[in-house]
C-alpha cells in the first residue's frame, strides 16, 4: 500500500514538472512567433484528417488555437493527397506534417506561393532534428529557393523553430538553415545585409539610364545615370553583388503574336533577371501574375512634339515686331485724334476763333488727318495752327507718339535677337487639324494615348497613329531634319536627350501633353527583396536624393549646352550680326511710300488741271 501511495506521489509531481515545462514553452512560443505572426491579417491551420486529436494535442497547434491572436480557420486534409493545384494560393498557413514530406516537398510541402507565409509543424514532438535531418532539411529548403525564390517557410521543431537563409554562407555557397530567435519578420531580417549575394539587374537605355557599349565586342562596359546612382545605392545599402546584365535590345518588351513578351518583360516572365532599374511607366502590361512594380521613383509626361514652326521672313519680320493689338490701337488711335482735333477746329470756327474764309472745311479736315499722322510718326509739322487749344492737343500727341515710337524700336530690336516665328500647333485639336501622323517607338506609349472612346478628337488622333518598329530609329531627329510628321516621347527625354533641337527652333513640344504618368522599376512578383528594396527607396525619396540627382542631370545638360553654343558649334542664328538683309521692309516702305507720294503729286496737280479746264469749258457753253 505505501508503495503504490510512493507512486502515486510520483506521478503527480512528474505531472506537475511536465505542466511547468509546458507553460514554459508556450511562452518561449510567444517570444519566438510573436514577430512573424504580428501583422498576418489571418491564418489557416491545416490538421490531417486522419489524426485530427493527435494534432490538436500538438503544442504549437495548442498556441495557435489558444495563445495567438490571430483571425484563424481551422481545416483538414489528407496527409498523402496528392495535389493537382495548389490549394493555399496566397493566404497564410500553418500545417501539422511529418518531416518526410517536407523533405520530399510534395504534397502539403508543395506549394510555390511566394507570398504566402507556411509555419510547418512536425508531427514527431517527441525529439529535435538531429544534424543529418537538419542537414537534409537545408538541402530542401534550397532546393526551393533555387527553383523558386521561397524562403518566408518555418519548421516548428520540439526545442527550436528553423528558418532557412538564403545569404548565409554554406563553404562556397549560399544558403545556410539556422535558428529563428522571434527578433524580426523574415522580410527585414534576412535582408539587413544580403551578404554579397549575386543580383541580377537590367539597365537598358532610357531617360536615367545610359548603357555604354564596347564598340568591338558589343559587350556593356559601364553604365551612367540617376538610375544607376540608384541602383549602386541600393547595393551598397543592402549588400549584394549587382551583376550587370547585356541590355536587352528590345527595350521595354513588347508582346507578340503568340502572346509571348521580349524585351526587360520578357525577362522577368522567363525569370531572366531579379530587377529592371530602368523606370517603367505605372500602367498595366497583361502580365500582373509575374511582374511588379516598385514604389513611383519619379514621374514624367508623355508629349507630343512637332516641326517648329517656319521662321517670319526678314522682309516683312518689323510688321509682326509687336501685336495686332498695338497695330490696331496705333491707327484707331490716329484717327481717334484727328477726329478730335477736327471737332476743336470746328469750335473754333464756330467762335470765330479761326477764320472761315481760309479754306473749305473739307480740306481742312484733309488737313488736320495728314498733320496727326505726321505727328503720329514723330516728324515735325512745318507750321502750327492758330489756336491755342489745338497747339497744346498737338503736343500731347507729340508725347504719346514718343511712347508708340519707343514700342516699336524696343520691339525691332528683341525680334532682330530674338527671331520670330509663326503660329505653333499648341493643343490637340490643333495637332489633328494640321493633318500630321504621329510616330511612337514603343507600344506601352501609344496603347492608350488615345482612347477612341474618350472623344471625337481622340478617336481622330488615335487614327493618325503610326508605329515606327525599328527601335534604334532617332524619330526626332527625322521630325527635327525633315518635318512632316509628329512624335510621342517622354517630355524629360526631350529636354535631356533632345535639348538642342529645342533651342535650335527644331522641334517645338505642344504643351497640351495628353498623358501623366508615374515611374517606377520592376522585378518579378512576390521577390523577395521586394519590401527592402521598397523601404530604401522610400527613405531616398524622403531624404531627397533622387530628386538631387534628377536637378544634377539637368544642370549638366543645361552647361553642356551653353558651352556649345558659347563655342559657336551652333548651326543657329541665335548669336548673329545685323545686315543689310535687314532692313528689306525699310526699302520697301521707301519705294511704296515714292509711288504714294507720285500718286499723290498726280492727283494734287493734274487732277486739278483737269477740273480747271473742265469748269472753263462749261463758262464758255
Amino acid at each position: 500500500m505505501a508503495v503504490s501511495a510512493w507512486h502515486v506521489l510520483c506521478f503527480l509531481v512528474l505531472c506537475l514538472r511536465q505542466d511547468t515545462l509546458g507553460q514554459l514553452n508556450l511562452t518561449q512560443m510567444d517570444e519566438v512567433l510573436a514577430a512573424p505572426t504580428r501583422d498576418l491579417p489571418r491564418l489557416s491551420l491545416w490538421l490531417r484528417k486522419s489524426k485530427q486529436h493527435q494534432d490538436e494535442a500538438n503544442p504549437y497547434v495548442q498556441w495557435f488555437l489558444h495563445r495567438s491572436n490571430l483571425s484563424l480557420e481551422v481545416q483538414t486534409y489528407e496527409e498523402h493527397e496528392d495535389w493537382l493545384e495548389d490549394p493555399f494560393g496566397r493566404d497564410n498557413h500553418a500545417l501539422v506534417v511529418s518531416l518526410d514530406l517536407i523533405l520530399s516537398n510534395q504534397g502539403a510541402a508543395g506549394p510555390t506561393e511566394k507570398a504566402a507565409m507556411f509555419f510547418y509543424i512536425l508531427e514527431d514532438q517527441t525529439r529535435d532534428l538531429t544534424l543529418d535531418e537538419q542537414a537534409m532539411l537545408e538541402d530542401s529548403c534550397r532546393q526551393l529557393w533555387m527553383l523558386h525564390k521561397i524562403y518566408n517557410r518555418f519548421v516548428l521543431a520540439r526545442d527550436s523553430i528553423w528558418i532557412y537563409d538564403p545569404f548565409q554562407h554554406r563553404d562556397a555557397s549560399f544558403g545556410q538553415l539556422i535558428r529563428y530567435d522571434g527578433e524580426e519578420p523574415l522580410n527585414k531580417l534576412l535582408f539587413h545585409d544580403m551578404q554579397g549575394y549575386p543580383l541580377r539587374i537590367q539597365m537598358f537605355r532610357s531617360v536615367y539610364t545610359r548603357p555604354e557599349m564596347d564598340p568591338d565586342t558589343g559587350l556593356l562596359v559601364r553604365v551612367t545615370g540617376v538610375d544607376f546612382l540608384v541602383a549602386q545605392m541600393l547595393q551598397e545599402r543592402l549588400n549584394f553583388t549587382m551583376l550587370l546584365q547585356q541590355p536587352d535590345k528590345n527595350y521595354f518588351g513588347e508582346r507578340s503574336a503568340n502572346g509571348s513578351y521580349n524585351g526587360a518583360i520578357g525577362s522577368i516572365v522567363n525569370d531572366g533577371l531579379d530587377i529592371c532599374l530602368t523606370g517603367f511607366f505605372v500602367k498595366d502590361y497583361l502580365v500582373q501574375q509575374y511582374m511588379d512594380f516598385t514604389v513611383a521613383v519619379y514621374d514624367d509626361e508623355l508629349c507630343i512634339y512637332v516641326p517648329k514652326a517656319s521662321r517670319i521672313p526678314q522682309s516683312i519680320l518689323p510688321i509682326f515686331a509687336v501685336g495686332y493689338d498695338i497695330w490696331l490701337g496705333f491707327v484707331l488711335s490716329a484717327f481717334g485724334c484727328a477726329m478730335i482735333w477736327l471737332i476743336l477746329r470746328i469750335i473754333n470756327l464756330k467762335l470765330r476763333i479761326r477764320d472761315r474764309s481760309n479754306r473749305h472745311l473739307l480740306r481742312q479736315a484733309l488737313a488736320i488727318v495728314v498733320d496727326t499722322w505726321v505727328v503720329w510718326v514723330r516728324v515735325n509739322l512745318s507750321h502750327l495752327p492758330a489756336s491755342y487749344a489745338e497747339r497744346m492737343f498737338i503736343g500731347s500727341l507729340c508725347l504719346v507718339s514718343v511712347i508708340f515710337g519707343a514700342i516699336f524700336e524696343s520691339s525691332l530690336a528683341t525680334v532682330y535677337i530674338h527671331p520670330l516665328y509663326y503660329k505653333d500647333i499648341n493643343t490637340m485639336q490643333e495637332l489633328d487639324e494640321s493633318g500630321l501622323k504621329v510616330v511612337y517607338k514603343y507600344t506601352s506609349m501609344a496603347d492608350d494615348l488615345f482612347f477612341s472612346e474618350t472623344s471625337p478628337l481622340f478617336a481622330s488622333l488615335n487614327k493618325k497613329l503610326s508605329w515606327n518598329r525599328n527601335l534604334y530609329a532617332d524619330v526626332i531627329d527625322d521630325v527635327a531634319r525633315n518635318g512632316g510628321k509628329a512624335g510621342v516621347s517622354r517630355y524629360t527625354s526631350l529636354t535631356l536627350e533632345s535639348s538642342h533641337f529645342m533651342l535650335l527652333r527644331k522641334i517645338w513640344v505642344v504643351p497640351e501633353c495628353p498623358k501623366y504618368y508615374t515611374i517606377s522599376y520592376v522585378m518579378p512578383r512576390d521577390s523577395p527583396w521586394e519590401d527592402a528594396i521598397n523601404a530604401l527607396l522610400l527613405r531616398l525619396l524622403n531624404s531627397g536624393l533622387i530628386v538631387k540627382w534628377i536637378q544634377d542631370a539637368k544642370a549638366r545638360v543645361d552647361i553642356k549646352m551653353g558651352l556649345t553654343f558659347m563655342g559657336g558649334d551652333s548651326d543657329a542664328d541665335l548669336l548673329r550680326v545685323l545686315t543689310i538683309g535687314d532692313l528689306q521692309l525699310a526699302f520697301y516702305v521707301v519705294i511704296g511710300g515714292n509711288l504714294l507720294a507720285f500718286l499723290g503729286f498726280f492727283v494734287e496737280h493734274f487732277w486739278q488741271r483737269l477740273l480747271k479746264k473742265d469748269i472753263l469749258s462749261r463758262k464758255f457753253i
